[in-house]
């Protein structure tokens, strides 16, 4: 026998002798029970961050289409009437009676929110002359035609109190046209001119101005700003809803082109996604008094993007439900037989506590482990874990000697075990919950004129806490967030 066969010959009776001393002196039964204090169950609270704020852009467009056609048919109702007028050139008194045909209106806009407007219309008719000669009155009638255009440019203002404000200016263009009386050419331009200028000039501008000026933007974005302070509910079971609280609102300078005047409006609002009870009370509860359309504020730019906080639960009894069959079971840890009877898992400051119920049947000894780890959440495998669980001190106590007795690496493969098998994924709580959102901000109406568009660009981790009940993860949701608001006109 080598030297090296003796030492290991007399370590293994060394340990047999130390194990059956040990065992000599400890009473059976339930008294080799190993009872340790549990951590206390008490989570230091740890508040969500704060939210940051979002601006959800808003598109709102005015179709020019829809405004010249409510002003031409107006003014075609109003140009169906004859005009009748007297003036007097030259000493001489013309009547006229003039019926004026308004051919097609064209109505255009530019970059910087002017709208130019022009009418083309004929105009024919008769003109009746009269003039007094030797005391006698003479009348001579001649009938006439002609063409003429009217322009219109408007400049749009949008005031802080939400009204429109067109700033107008008019310009009249008439063929030149002549009569003869008595050999006498006469020129009727200038009365047509005048004709226009007083009669259908002033018309056609009311008209435009008025209904550019009735167009409610005020009463649209109200209505949106009063529906996303309406909670929205994302999912039924488990409760999921978004909820919106609206800041503040912003509008850069009106701007268009050819077909569409726009407002670009930025509504600052801060944006949570509720999960479980909290979401379940918010949709029973009263519905929070609604804050009201505040003025606008002018900006030359504005800010986009959205920033949701959601934050995503584990409870405790999910991650032991997971674990139940591959740790509350017989384990091989050393050679020697260890059930794992139940697992148990709560919070206790900031660090997960682990108990563990076993019992070794060959030393008719069971007692209560407590490990203590600090969760963490591996973004890789989008899954909640404890890589270091050390024992509590009060459990290390008591099973110092008992542990070193029966072999050192015992417990710590028990210790092994534990971490290995308690690993929760949330990936498909995350796809679930970024799919469910889509769905809600891709393209959904809000009434008969305006639609909310979003997407979910990223969601990231912000942190990891312990509650009372389970794990949370607040993740942050990022992207895009508008809402296109048809504005129209009111006849």
């Amino acid at each position: 026998m080598d030297k090296r066969t003796k030492i290991i010959l007399i370590a293994a009776i060394g340990i047999a002798l130390l194990l059956i001393a040990r065992f000599l002196f400890i009473p059976s039964g339930s008294e080799r029970t190993v009872e340790a204090p549990a951590p206390p169950r008490e989570v230091t609270p740890i508040p969500l961050p704060p939210p940051t704020p979002s601006t959800i852009a808003v598109h709102a467009k005015l179709p020019i289409a829809d405004v010249k056609e409510v002003a031409a048919s107006a003014l075609g109702d109003f140009l169906r009437k004859p005009i009748q007028r007297e003036d007097t050139v030259k000493g001489i008194t013309i009547e006229s009676f003039v019926n004026l045909m308004p051919g097609t209106m064209t109505m255009t806009g530019a970059p910087d929110s002017t709208i130019s407007v022009q009418l083309p219309f004929q105009f024919k008719g008769w003109a009746r002359a009269s003039k007094k000669v030797l005391g006698k009155v003479i009348r001579k009638r001649e009938n006439f035609t002609g063409k003429a255009t009217a322009t219109l440019t408007l400049k749009l203002r949008l005031n802080s109190d939400w009204s429109i404000q067109p700033e107008s200016e008019l310009d009249i263009i008439i063929q030149e046209a002549t009569l003869r009386f008595w050999g006498i050419p006469i020129s009727i331009r200038g009365i047509f001119t005048r004709l226009v200028e007083d009669v259908v000039a002033p018309k056609l501008e009311e008209l435009i101005v008025t209904y550019i000026a009735r167009v409610d933007v005020k009463t649209r974005v109200a209505s949106v700003w009063e529906r996303l302070q309406e909670p929205t509910k994302v999912r039924d079971e488990p409760p999921i809803v978004l909820v919106m609280e609206p800041l503040e609102i912003a509008s850069q300078h009106l701007s268009g082109n050819e077909e569409t005047v726009f407002i670009s409006l930025g509504i600052k609002a801060y944006i949570q996604v509720l999960i479980g009870d909290i979401a379940a009370a918010q949709l029973e509860g009263a519905p929070s008094e609604q804050k009201p359309l505040p003025d606008l504020q002018f900006v030359d730019a504005l800010e986009s993007g959205y920033h949701i906080l959601a934050p995503i639960e584990v409870a405790y009894t999910a991650i032991e439900k997971l674990a139940e069959p591959h740790v509350e079971k017989a384990h091989d840890l050393k050679g020697i037989e260890t059930h794992v009877e139940t697992l148990s898992l709560y919070g206790s400051g900031n660090q997960l506590v682990a108990g563990v119920a076993f019992n070794m049947p060959a030393f008719d000894a069971r007692g209560q482990l407590y490990l203590l780890g600090t969760p963490v959440y591996d973004a890789t495998a989008m899954s909640i874990a404890v890589t270091e669980f050390n024992y509590a001190l009060t459990t290390q106590s008591l099973l110092l000697g008992f542990a070193e007795d029966i072999g050192e690496g015992i417990f710590p493969n028990l210790r092994t075990t534990v971490e290995d098998k308690l690993v929760f994924s949330l990936e498909e709580r995350l796809t679930d919950l970024r799919e469910m959102l889509v769905r809600v901000i891709e393209n959904r109406k809000i009434g008969s004129y305006v639609t909310l568009h979003g997407t979910v660009d990223s969601v990231t981790p912000e942190a990891l806490y312990l509650t009372q009940e389970g794990l949370r993860v607040p993740f942050r949701l990022q992207g895009s967030l508008s809402c296109e608001v048809h504005l129209g006109v009111t006849q």
